[in-house]
């Protein structure tokens, strides 16, 4: 081969490799282009969310979940706590005013103790013989209304004093009553009603063996004791029991056998 034949060989080949560099140059160039184009604007698609959103709107979508500072949410009211100890200034009447204990009065313990405790309520205080005659008052109403005055029960004695008072006393009973049902209940001013297996509450003033079936009045309360108007005795002013004693011994007049009587209360207010 001449020289001339090869100096027209590289020389082409010089040419080739240029035009090679130019176009690889010209394309890397045009990719880095492409590259910093997307980087400082890249397309709607691949934005977060969060991002398309301007920022006044991600403050507001931000405020939805919050509540507005003006929005007060109501407390819950707190259960009202239960003093210590509470004693109602009830008056005291025995169901034998005049301490006559025959079988007429030996049988008057409910209707003296719903005596004592709507006397209170009403406001009301009675000689001795204006007691004895509502006593009797009360014994014919319940032999009008329910055949008999001796041992009723308390959904007996609720019905006589809803007409015995006339719509100024409403009452509620109470079924399986807690130590807290019967002090929250005194503690806001309403006598409470017990009837009890009589013979069984130790009573010494009872003549003995005692009442099969009674009824007293609960006024008051302290840590251990509830406080009573034990209608029964002439000393049942403020008379004291054991709590356990009257939740133990409270029995609803039960025909058969006392102690099956239901454990129940009954609770007297004042209508305004």
């Amino acid at each position: 081969m001449s020289r001339k034949t090869k100096k027209i060989i590289t020389l082409v080949a010089i040419i080739g490799i240029s035009v090679a560099l130019y176009f690889a140059l010209r394309d890397r160039k045009a990719n880095d282009n492409n590259i910093q184009t997307n980087t400082v604007n890249p397309t709607a698609q691949d934005q977060p969310e969060a991002a398309k959103m301007p920022d006044s709107e991600n403050k507001i979508a931000e405020n939805k979940t919050e509540p507005a500072k003006n929005q007060s949410t109501p407390e819950e009211k707190p259960t009202p706590q239960i003093p210590e100890k509470y004693l109602l200034d009830m008056p005291f009447y025995s169901q034998a005013p005049f301490s006559n204990w025959d079988k007429v009065h030996e049988e008057m313990c409910e209707e003296a103790s719903l005596l004592n405790a709507g006397l209170y309520l009403l406001d009301k205080k009675l000689s001795k013989d204006a007691f004895e005659k509502e006593l009797i008052n009360i014994k014919k109403l319940e032999e009008k209304e329910l055949g008999d005055y001796k041992s009723n029960t308390i959904s007996e004695i609720k019905k006589i004093s809803d007409i015995y008072f006339g719509g100024n006393i409403s009452l509620k009973i109470i079924d399986n009553p807690t130590i807290d049902n019967i002090e929250s209940e005194i503690s806001a001013g309403r006598p409470v009603i017990v009837p009890l297996s009589g013979r069984d509450i130790g009573n010494p003033n009872f003549t003995p063996p005692g009442p099969i079936y009674h009824m007293l009045v609960l006024k008051g309360y302290d840590s251990q004791n509830f406080i009573t108007n034990d209608v029964g005795t002439r000393k049942g002013n403020s008379y004291i029991y054991k709590k356990a004693v009257i939740m133990k011994d409270m029995h609803d007049w039960n025909a058969k056998d006392i102690h099956l009587g239901a454990k129940k209360v009954l609770v007297l207010m004042k209508n305004d």
